[in-house]
Parts: structure tokens; sequence; C-alpha cells
């Protein structure tokens, strides 16, 4: 991902905000100070960067007189991925983007859904016993079910929760981020993937 124009908006003092519409559609801003210096938006994230990156050095152009013009008006995004970024942004994450004095600085950002441990729900499906874990200062209880189809497969609920807990979601899903940096965008988002993830508390 070589983007000359992100690269240019970063060192002056942009910052890169990647989300999916309500149609599916991966869209990248490029703002500073509050204003739209570059605007794309695809069906697959590469493609939305690319045009962001146009946009910015075009002097960032009215919308319509990009898409219906010189780019398609699209509608709805892929239900597919092309890459891991692709997938993380298909998925309802976002991304921010921005230069700091050491480089480059990527921040994935999204949520994350709670799910029992493979090697308790293998157990629990083959025994039929049920068993806890726990996860994040919650205590959850899984059990043997079975399916209107008489199928089996699991169910399992919240028996404790942390003291003072204030996101009743939170037992569900809770925010996640992961911080990468780099000399340059590609870089910094290969190490933002390769970092681990930093639950966010949000009050």
């Amino acid at each position: 991902m070589k983007f000359a124009g992100i690269s240019k908006s970063l060192k002056e003092g942009c910052r890169i905000h990647a989300f999916r519409s309500g149609g599916g559609l991966r869209v990248v801003r490029i703002e500073k100070a509050g204003d739209l210096k570059g605007y794309g938006e695809h069906p697959q994230i590469g493609k939305a960067l690319s045009h962001a990156n146009r946009d910015f050095l075009a002097g960032g152009r009215p919308y319509n007189k990009v898409y219906g013009k010189s780019e398609p008006h699209y509608l709805t995004g892929s239900a597919s991925a092309t890459s891991p970024l692709d997938l993380w942004i298909l998925q309802g994450h976002t991304f921010d983007v921005w230069q700091s004095k050491d480089g480059i600085v990527v921040e994935l950002k999204g949520l994350k859904q709670v799910e029992a441990p493979e090697e308790i729900h293998k157990r629990v499906l083959l025994t039929g016993t049920p068993e806890t874990w726990q996860h994040r200062g919650y205590t959850y209880y899984i059990k043997r079910c079975y399916f209107p189809s008489g199928g089996p497969g699991v169910e399992w609920r919240v028996v404790k929760r942390p003291q003072g807990e204030k996101d009743r979601l939170g037992a569900i899903m809770y925010h996640v981020s992961r911080t990468g940096r780099g000399a340059c965008f590609a870089t910094a988002m290969a190490n933002a993937f390769k970092a681990d993830e930093v639950e966010v508390v949000r009050e």
C-alpha cells in the first residue's frame, strides 16, 4: 500500500479514519482540525484508500463531482473480503491513522464477542457435564442443550459479574484495540495486526 497522498496528508497533520457504512461500503476520511481534506468509498477497502489518496492530492473535491462521474456511484459494499484489513472493516470495525514524532501510528478498533473456550465447548458437548469458566472478571456457566431438530449444542449464561460493573453488555461484547507503529503506513498497519488486543474500557 504505497499512497503518496496519504503519506503527504499524515505529514501535514491529517488524521485518517475508516469505517463501514450502513450499506457495507468501505469509507475512508482524511481530516484535519475537523475539516474534510480527502474522501474515498468503495466496496473494498484497498480501493477506498486509493480514492481517498487521489482526492486528497486533488484538493478534496465535492462528492457529486467524483461519484457518478469519474467513479461509479457505489450503493453497497462487498459481502466478501479481499484482505485482513478489508475483513476488519467488513466486520464493522474501524481504524485510525496519524503521524507521531516516532512515525506512523495505526489503531485498529472494534468489538469482540465473548465465546466459550474451544476445549470447554467441545468437552461439554461430548460429555454433557456442565462447566464454568472465568474471563475478564466474569464467571460463565455452560451446559449441553438440544436444538428442535434433535441435534446437540451448548448454551451458556453469566453467573457472576465484576463488582461495580456498569456496562451490562460487557459480559457479551467488549471494545478492543490494537496499535501498530512504523516508518510508513503499510508497516504500521502490519504491526497493528500483529499487536496484542487491549480492552478499551468506556465510562
